[in-house]
């Protein structure tokens, strides 16, 4: 028995020294292996020696540090080893300066895979794995009790996504807290660029904080700042500093506040915000926001100013609500001075690639007319099922609306306001339907005239060969409904509904007598149903339903055309072609259903067919121009086209009337544009009465740019017993990033100067800023419905770049100017 005993406590004798010999191999084991993954640096070694203990501290070359050596080392930061601080700026209580608890270790045999232990049944979600961050240096030292690190001296820490540079670098292992100290510098993937002389940062969040910093956000934006706090690789918050888009010890312009809370391509909020330009204070913003977003972004919008004798000071504020990807909305509040608050929205939409669309609307309670003022725009396009298509207009205001408010001249002359929808079908033989619904509406005081089609269905089908004939058919072919106000007057009301069925197909044989003379000829046959008539000399009676039937004859030749080709000679322009080409066309229309067409209230070109039988004659000449490209090729291109066309009445010159009243010419037109080169554009079209001896009208328009830099036009428009007016205008690139802009609209009847309009524009994209100034002098400006006031306005806009603009509130101002368009496709490496 006691034999048996001994064996035993021999047996667990040796079972114990086991365990603990396993033990203290996997304790160190998994320390050695905690210890390289946290620090991710260069291995720092602590050899262990049973017989003598080595210091605890080693160089590089395994030699111990001298004991002035590690005073040296701490007098070098500055601040006790345990001086750490949370993100905050507090530091670590004693308590949490302490030594984190050692892994836990367990027995050899509890991994024993003999040893059948099945775990629970559970899903296991294994830590992503940790981002590799490495460390080098001139010098690196590490007490492992306390995992800490110092090095120093050109001291690299390379994250994945940014890397820092200092003179001294002081690490904690266990919390992830740092301190860099000397020409700290933080660069990041993204353009980012901060440097300081001192910093405190986490490697575990990635957070940190550059005390007396500046740098660079991104790739445009410079800070600088007391306090600069990264808070994630967006997000940074700064105080005491200021922020700017201009280059240089004094930029331009900075934005400076006391706090400023910056996402990188989002916004930034700030409070105590002062604009300076050159280090002079220019207006000074409480509390605000400013968007520095690449995309679109809900937050406010720029104030918008302005100033004009008739309306006062002028300002608008807005707001932008990006609701989704697919839809935003902006709401605007304006202040006129002299008239009053004006609201306004306007929301814009595309669900997807085949829809879209549009909703404006604004009001004011007008102090100056002591009236209500609305106006409400809307459009939508949509592609439908079947190959139909939508396309809508909604146009509704309130009378004068326009001449009040809108700042568009063809705006301000609009008397009336227009709402239509269609829907449209293209088959493959290019046939067409459209259906139309169209309210046209009076916005004069003085007229309340109506015209309406409700609906109109259009269908089209186009020129086709029968069989393999040189017969050719085509087809037009309509329903209307309409809808009119006989009496313009505004208290009376005398509406008029008719609708109305066409039906006019048209067969036609084309003729090539020679290669160059063709002929032509055409016959049509025309059925027209009304649902009711109109008695105009009896007090516009209404009459019943009738029809009108009708045959249109045309014929026509072309030719002979001639043409010679003139070789220039010339290595860009080698050969220029003239080509003249006459055409003579007789119209016919048979005397059919007299009676009915005075039943006829006219009012569209289906109802004025009337009895016709004239000859037109016309001569056309064109120079082409065959000329070399920049891609070392050929093209061919029109620079020259002149029409000469006059008709001759048959009717008229066959009639009762004397010889001296009868006019069976019509007048003469003529017709000139061309475009010699790119730099040159003449345009010129004119009618000649040959009774009277007199231009019915006269229009003209020059174009020309002597320079790159300059481009100079002059146009004028004159109508026999009308209008009479000349516009000039200059548009001259100074210098790099400056622009002048000068036109003027002179009324030649009344000697006036109409509209002057003045641009002064400043956009050097090099440059971190830009402006705009707008002066418009009109004279016998409608306002209020009233007589006619003279009017002066000016408009200012600042532009920050990266941060938007301040600028004047949003007109339509560049109508007046003309501006030089080329007739090449810009090259796109320029």
């Amino acid at each position: 028995m006691k034999i048996l005993f001994l064996i035993l406590g021999i047996l667990f004798t040796l079972t114990s020294e086991c365990y603990s010999k396993g033990n203290s191999d996997l304790g160190e084991e998994l320390s050695q292996s905690d210890q390289a993954e946290v620090l991710k640096s260069p291995e720092l070694t602590k050899e262990k020696s049973k017989a003598k203990p080595l210091p605890d501290w080693l160089w590089g070359n395994g030699k111990p540090l001298s004991s002035s050596e590690l005073l040296y080392l701490e007098a070098e930061f500055k601040t006790p080893v345990a001086d750490w601080f949370w993100d905050n700026g507090k530091p670590l209580t004693s308590k949490e300066s302490l030594v984190m608890p050692g892994q836990l270790t367990f027995p050899n045999w509890i991994k024993d895979t003999g040893t059948p232990i099945t775990p629970p049944l559970e899903k296991v979600i294994e830590p992503p794995a940790r981002e590799k961050i490495i460390l080098t240096a001139d010098h690196v030292t590490h007490d492992k009790k306390r995992e800490m690190v110092w090095a120093w001296g050109k001291v690299v820490i390379r994250f994945p996504d940014k890397t820092l540079r200092a003179n001294k670098v002081k690490l904690d292992n266990n919390t992830g807290d740092g301190k860099a100290i000397g020409n700290v510098v933080i660069t990041q993937n993204d353009g980012t660029r901060l440097r300081s002389q001192k910093s405190l940062f986490n490697m575990n969040n990635e957070q940190g904080r550059l005390f007396i910093g500046r740098g660079k956000i991104g790739k445009n934006y410079y800070i600088k700042g007391k306090t600069i706090t990264r808070y994630s690789e967006n997000h940074f918050k700064v105080k005491k500093g200021h922020l700017t888009t201009c280059a240089g010890s004094l930029p331009d312009w900075l934005f400076e506040s006391e706090t400023m809370d910056i996402v990188k391509g989002d916004r930034a909020l700030f409070t105590k915000g002062v604009l300076k330009v050159k280090g002079i204070p220019i207006f000074y913003i409480p509390v605000g926001y400013f968007p520095i977003a690449t995309e679109r972004k809900s937050g406010l919008l720029r104030p918008e100013f302005g100033q004009s004798d008739i309306d006062g000071p002028t300002f608008n504020n807005s707001y932008y609500w990006a609701i989704n990807e697919h839809s935003d909305a902006t709401f605007t509040l304006g202040y006129q001075g002299r008239r009053g608050f004006k609201p306004g929205i306007e929301y814009r939409y595309t669900p997807n690639h085949s829809t879209k669309g549009t909703f404006k609307g604004s009001f004011i309670e007008d102090r100056l007319n002591r009236s209500t003022f609305w106006k409400i725009n809307a459009s939508h396009e949509q592609e439908l099922p079947y190959g139909f298509e939508f396309d809508g207009i909604l146009d509704l205001e309130s009378e004068e609306f326009n001449r009040n408010f809108e700042d568009s001249t063809a705006d301000r002359a609009r008397r009336n306001s227009d709402s239509h929808a269609t829907i449209t079908k293209t088959w493959d033989n290019n046939s067409t339907l459209d259906i139309l619904t169209r309210y046209r509406d009076s916005t004069d005081t003085t007229s309340d005239q109506t015209f309406a089609e409700l609906p109109q269905i259009t269908y089209k089908v186009p020129k086709f060969s029968i069989g393999d004939s040189d017969f050719y058919i085509n087809l037009d072919t309509s329903f209307t409904s309409f809808l009119t106000d006989l009496n313009t007057t505004p208290d009376v009301d005398d509406n008029f509904s008719v609708q109305r069925f066409d039906f006019h197909p048209q067969i036609s044989y084309a003729m090539n007598i020679a290669p160059w003379l063709s002929f032509t000829p055409t016959l049509g046959v025309r059925e027209t149903a009304y649902s009711k008539g109109l008695d105009t000399t009896n007090n516009n009676k209404r009459l019943d339903f009738f029809t009108r039937e009708s045959i249109d004859f045309t014929a026509r030749f072309e030719g002979p055309r001639i043409e010679k080709i003139f070789d220039i000679k010339n290595k860009s322009i080698p050969k220029i072609k003239h080509l003249i080409e006459p055409r003579f066309t007789y119209s016919y229309i048979p005397d059919l259903d007299e009676n009915d067409r005075g039943k006829i209230k006219v009012l569209d070109g289906i109802d004025s067919v009337n009895r016709q039988s004239t000859v037109t004659f016309s001569l056309t000449q064109r120079l082409l121009q065959k000329e070399l490209g920049k891609d070392d090729s050929f093209s061919t291109r029109d620079i020259l086209r002149f029409d000469i066309s006059q008709s001759y009445d048959l009717i008229e010159a066959s009639g009762e009337e004397k010889p001296e009243d009868k006019r069976p010419f019509s007048d003469i037109r003529f017709d000139l544009d061309s475009r010699l080169t790119d730099a040159f554009e003449f345009n010129v079209d004119t009618t000649f009465d040959i009774y009277d001896n007199v231009f019915e009208n006269w229009n003209f328009e020059i174009g020309v740019k002597p320079v790159d830099s300059l481009y100079l036009s002059i146009e004028r428009r004159y109508v026999r017993r009308g209008d009479i007016f000349t516009i000039a205008s200059l548009d001259w690139a100074m210098k790099e990033g400056w622009r002048l802009q000068a036109s003027s609209r002179l009324d030649e009847i009344t000697d006036t100067n109409r509209e002057n309009h003045l641009t002064l524009v400043y956009d050097d994209p090099c440059r971190c800023w830009g402006f705009n100034f707008d002066f418009i002098k009109r004279n016998n400006f409608k306002a209020g419905g009233g007589l006619g006031r003279n009017e002066n306005k000016f408009f200012l806009g600042i532009t920050f770049r990266g941060l938007g603009s301040i600028k004047s509130a949003t007109q339509n101002l560049l109508e007046l100017h003309r501006t030089f368009e080329s007739i090449y496709e810009p090259d796109e490496s320029e």
